[in-house]
């Protein structure tokens, strides 16, 4: 009997705590601020994967998961992704813009095989073009891909839409909802991983 009373205390225990973790976990998404000028944006989620941007101080940023002391967050606009140039047609009649033409085609942070990939996309969707650089499109961040910052580097907020205190009244708030949209089209995010 008495061991029975045991397990009984420990089940409940053990149950309190899950539920309490899972109470505790944090809901995103959230609109982040940079700190100060110089804020790096990252390819993965520690200081040994490469810059993708430089945030100045108060730029908003839309913050989607945390993992230990990083931050995932969307790309700016001013990161730039490279895709081999062999998976995209360029279109004729738009200039910059290609169309990918196959399956599964890796994004990267930089210019060749041996940098970190930060997602794939697949046909028939199309990117922004920015330049050329030895078989390799410098594009613009799909929707939908994503970098880490260090937690210490960004104020969090937890409004639907905030415009930040140090920018101007004009500026533009980001808007939050709900239920945030996964990437669109055929873009899909994996895990960073340096080579693969």
């Amino acid at each position: 009997m008495r061991y029975i009373k045991s397990f009984v205390v420990i089940f409940s225990l053990l149950t309190l705590t899950a539920y309490a973790q899972e109470e505790a976990k944090e809901r995103f998404p959230k609109v982040g601020y940079a700190k100060d000028d110089g804020v790096i944006v990252k390819a993965g989620d520690n200081v040994n994967f490469e810059n993708l941007c430089v945030l100045s101080k108060a730029d908003s940023v839309k913050v989607i998961d945390r993992r230990y002391s990083w931050l995932k967050i969307l790309l700016p606009k001013k990161a730039f992704l490279y895709i081999s140039k062999d998976y995209v047609d360029l279109t004729s009649d738009e200039k910059g813009v290609g169309i990918i033409n196959a399956s599964n085609v890796n994004i990267r942070a930089g210019a060749g095989t041996r940098y970190s990939i930060i997602g794939q996309i697949s046909k028939p969707e199309k990117v922004s073009v920015i330049s050329e650089d030895s078989g390799w499109y410098k594009i613009e961040p799909p929707y939908g891909s994503a970098g880490w910052v260090n937690s210490g580097q960004i104020m969090l907020t937890e409004e639907n839409e905030v415009t930040a205190p140090d920018k101007k009244a004009d500026s533009t708030p980001i808007r939050l909802n709900a239920n945030y949209p996964g990437p669109k089209g055929n873009l899909s995010i994996t895990n960073p991983t340096k080579n693969r």
